[in-house]
């Protein structure tokens, strides 16, 4: 017979308390289950363009915001730019049902816009919010804050090739070995004409032209590389260096690598600086060589002032580092006579004239290349970080020449203990020099706010028409829009490749006006443009029917409308009574003004600037023939 077993009573209270929580959670969630009603989530705002926080350098074409669920027709998207409701159309409902668009009817102002949403819920709630993003001033803006093409944030353009670490480095050897020869040669005609009788002297020029040549050569071998995109081993020989001869900077580097090889005459044989019959000549060599540092920021909207400036600052830049380098090389090896004591106070009075134009044609260039964007600009801040550099160099050469004026006003000669002394200063001198080439190395890398990026446009449209979208994508615009001539430019971004037969054809509002058809050079994604000075000629005032066509890999494309008004031209107008040169025959039909078929990129302009990547010149005149 069995026992029964009796529960210790220790374990009573925990079984009581679990069917107490169990019974609980169960009638807990009874109750919120039998209560409960279906719960929405509210509508969410998940991206936008332009993004939240993003800086954009031209007016967008339209805004959009894209949300977590479906936008009911009557929700509402406003803009306000600097503190004005921004021109903006009707507020539609995208085609996927999340996104809300609203089309920009005229461009926004440059400065903040703040856009607000209103979205309706099934439940009855109204989700809101906003974003923000910034419209910058194409003129003034950074071009690292931009993405891009800084005309229109990014459409298809390409930033100009990075410079890599060898060419920076060769950069800085180039510009100090020529610097070096240049000064070198100034030394001796115009501080130390004894130094044409020593020996050191003829080392020191030989020397510094052999890795002049050989320094920037290679810069120029690399930059062609860079431009073409092919490799090294192409441009090695001067015959693969095409692409440097579609600029004047691209220019001036090859010439240099010309006019280097050509001081051969004066750095083999410096004596020929004091000879008359070819004292010019041995002068005007190296100075040419060296003024083609000051062509390095030259393009079609950089100032005449600003390249004046920047040719007279690296001439006398070189010739106070350069003969820094041949006093220290040359002049203060050891002791010497009453020459050198000379020569070495002559220098220290003429390096304050050379400092003093160095910064204020310095000072000249800084504000022709970057304005008042001094501390917002990548290169502004290089240039500040340069001219620190440039600040220490004065500082301690300051030092040196007290010590000269002082200590050696009234010495005959010079004791090799002195010359030790002072070779040791303007060894860190130079120093500091060198550092402050690096970062002028880095700068030049750097695109300033005021100087256009090669194949960039920084034309403000005023008509900017909307991207097509599908299978044919494209983007018109026009500018100024008005009577006269104008600017146009197209944007291709599908299909990628296999376009054929791409026409823009410009169709008036009078049968007596002259239509215009553009055969624009694009097999694919790119842009073309034609400039204003040889723009498609608007006869009348009125509304223009453009019409773009072209022909994909699977045959025609569906073609792509713009209605642009062209306004009556100002009697003041630039553009009003411009003669326009003929570059093809304008026919004649019925009576009937013909339309004539331009090639655009068919001609070329000498000396035109070759875009960079992705943006395609056009050079082409348009004609029309008058009934």
């Amino acid at each position: 017979m069995s026992v029964p077993t009796a529960t210790p009573p220790a374990t009573r209270p925990r079984r009581t308390l679990r069917a107490a929580v169990l019974g609980l959670f169960v009638a807990l969630s009874a109750g919120l289950l039998i209560g409960a009603q279906p719960v929405r989530a509210e509508t969410t705002l998940v991206s936008s363009s332009p993004a939240d926080g993003e800086k954009v350098a031209t007016s967008p074409t339209q805004i959009v915001a894209v949300f977590s669920a479906a936008v009911p027709n009557n929700a509402v998207m406003q803009a306000v730019c600097e503190g004005r409701p921004a021109p903006i159309g009707t507020v539609t409902v995208g085609a996927d049902g999340i996104s809300l668009i609203a089309t920009v009817t005229a461009a926004l102002p440059i400065g903040t816009c703040n856009v607000t949403y209103s979205v309706p819920q099934a439940d009855g709630k109204v989700a809101t919010g906003g974003f923000s993003f910034e419209v910058l001033d194409p003129t003034t803006a950074d071009p690292g804050d931009l993405g891009g093409d800084v005309t229109d944030g990014g459409n298809l353009a390409v930033d100009p090739p990075p410079v890599s670490g060898p060419l920076a480095l060769f950069r800085i050897l180039a510009y100090l070995s020529l610097a070096a020869l240049f000064g070198g040669i100034a030394f001796i005609r115009w501080t130390w004409p004894e130094g044409i009788n020593d020996d050191a002297t003829y080392k020191f020029l030989r020397i510094s032209w052999i890795v002049a040549l050989v320094s920037n050569y290679v810069v120029a071998m690399l930059r062609a590389s860079l431009l073409s995109g092919d490799s090294v081993t192409s441009t090695i020989i001067p015959l693969g260096w095409g692409e440097l001869f579609h600029s004047a900077s691209g220019i001036s580097a090859a010439l240099r690598v010309v006019i280097i090889a050509a001081c051969a005459i004066v750095a083999l044989r410096p004596d020929r600086i004091f000879d008359p019959q070819s004292q010019i000549i041995s002068l005007a060599l190296p100075t040419a060589a060296m003024a083609t540092f000051g062509l390095t920021r030259v393009m079609d909207d950089f100032s005449a002032l600003g390249t004046i400036a920047g040719i007279v600052h690296v001439l006398a830049a070189g010739m106070w580092l350069g003969g820094l380098v041949f006093l220290a090389q040359s002049v203060l090896i050891g002791p010497g006579e009453e020459d050198l004591m000379h020569a070495i106070r002559t220098f220290s009075r003429q390096a304050n004239i050379y400092i003093g134009v160095t910064v204020i044609a310095g000072i000249v260039q800084f504000y022709q290349m970057d304005g008042s964007s001094i501390l917002t600009s990548r290169h502004g801040r290089l240039i500040i970080v340069k001219v620190i550099g440039v600040a220490g160099m004065v500082y301690v050469g300051g030092a040196a020449r007290q010590f000269i004026n002082h200590q050696l006003a009234k010495k005959r000669e010079l004791s090799g203990r002195t010359a030790k002394q002072l070779r040791k200063a303007v060894l860190s001198e130079i120093g500091i020099g060198m550092l402050v080439l690096v970062f002028t190395s880095w700068s030049v890398a750097t695109l300033p706010p005021n100087v256009t990026p090669p194949g960039s446009d920084r034309t403000n449209y005023a008509f900017v028409g909307d991207r097509s979208g599908g299978e044919f994508d494209v983007q018109l615009k026009v500018t100024p829009a008005t009577v006269g001539l104008n600017a146009v430019r197209i944007d291709v971004y599908s299909p990628p490749t296999g376009l054929t037969d791409l026409t823009v054809q410009f169709n008036p509002p009078t049968n007596n006006t002259a239509s215009v058809t553009l055969s624009v050079p694009l097999d694919g994604e790119g842009a073309a443009r034609l400039p204003m000075s040889e723009g498609v000629p608007f006869g009348a005032p009125g509304l223009w029917t453009i019409i773009v066509t072209g022909n994909g890999p699977g045959g025609p494309l569906p073609s792509v409308t713009y209605t642009v008004s062209v306004m009556a031209n100002s009697s003041d107008s630039a553009t009003t009574g411009t003669d326009i040169t003929t570059t093809s025959l304008a026919t004649v039909v019925d009576g009937s003004p013909a339309t004539v078929v331009v090639p655009l990129g068919g001609t070329t302009v000498p000396g035109a600037v070759t875009p960079a990547a992705g943006i395609q010149p056009v050079t082409a005149t348009v004609v029309t023939s008058v009934p």
